[in-house]
């Protein structure tokens, strides 16, 4: 399926105890500010959480009076996977990614993962893996953007997520109309 030294996996919070019984070793947790760290009782591997914000851009953080991810949560991230990377060199590594519901966040960390395995020139591959992986997924444009810059991407990851925000964003104008219709009724 993918060229992953190790196995990723993404799921919404609600879903973590469904991995009680795989072999997962590390557990990335992106949740919202003020949740506290909540390992699970079963799982024994590494675990790294960060906390901020669904938001898209520092802008839309402060009309929220949100936190956005930073730059340096996103290296953060981004050291993680290296850590399971080196692990994966010797034992087997089953990274699982999660955050509120699976499909923003997450697969955003998904995708600055895989691309940074896979390296400049696949970033379509690397979309390709998360949505493999999460068929719902939208991964968050500003994690996306703070990747591509820390990775020396120059717009690559970025590029190849526009057909899907594109696509994402005119579902949910269509969404909003069948909705303000349906209120006018």
């Amino acid at each position: 399926m993918s060229r992953l030294p190790y196995r990723l996996s993404v799921c919404p919070k609600r879903l973590i105890d469904d991995y009680r019984k795989t072999s997962l070793t590390h557990l990335l947790s992106l949740e919202d500010p003020g949740t506290p760290k909540a390992t699970p009782s079963w799982f024994k591997g590494s675990h790294q959480q960060f906390h901020f914000h669904d938001v898209e851009s520092v802008r839309e953080a402060e009309a929220l009076n949100a936190v956005a991810p930073s730059e340096a949560q996103v290296a953060s991230v981004l050291a993680f996977g290296d850590e399971c990377l080196r692990v994966s060199r010797t034992a087997r590594v089953h990274l699982l990614v999660h955050c509120f519901a699976g499909a923003s966040r997450s697969t955003a960390a998904c995708y600055a993962l895989a691309a940074r395995v896979l390296g400049r020139g696949h970033a379509a591959e690397a979309l390709q893996i998360v949505l493999t992986l999460q068929p719902e997924a939208c991964p968050n444009s500003l994690i996306v953007r703070h990747a591509d810059k820390l990775l020396g991407f120059d717009g690559e990851l970025v590029s190849a997520l526009k057909p899907l925000r594109k696509e994402f964003n005119q579902a949910l104008n269509d969404w909003f109309r069948q909705f303000q219709k349906r209120g006018a009724s």
